[in-house]
């Protein structure tokens, strides 16, 4: 399925900017998640350098796992993605 996440694009990467062919999608929500979080169009693509550190050093990833859960109950609602993925990634929040 192809993003639902606002300003994701193919030739751009969602965290710099940077113009890419052929960018890395980055599953924003990962293990068992994944293949869920691909149906919905839980995905952002990125240039290999975002991609890397993301994966290297974990910077961004709470804040995109915090951006997949918004995006998805823009549409779909909270009882609905706890329903779906069973985990809240918001900080601060354990419902």
């Amino acid at each position: 399925m192809r993003s639902i996440v606002p300003d994701d694009r193919e030739d751009r990467c969602y965290l710099c900017g940077r113009y890419i062919h052929g960018g890395h999608v980055h599953h924003m929500l990962h293990g068992t998640r994944r293949k869920t979080a691909d149906r919905y169009g839980l995905t952002v693509h990125l240039c290999q350098r975002c991609h890397m550190d993301l994966h290297d050093h974990g910077v961004m990833d709470a804040e995109l796992q915090e951006l997949a859960q918004n995006v998805f109950e823009d549409r779909y609602g909270h009882a609905e993605f706890m329903q779906v993925f069973g985990k809240n990634f918001r900080k601060g929040e354990t419902r």
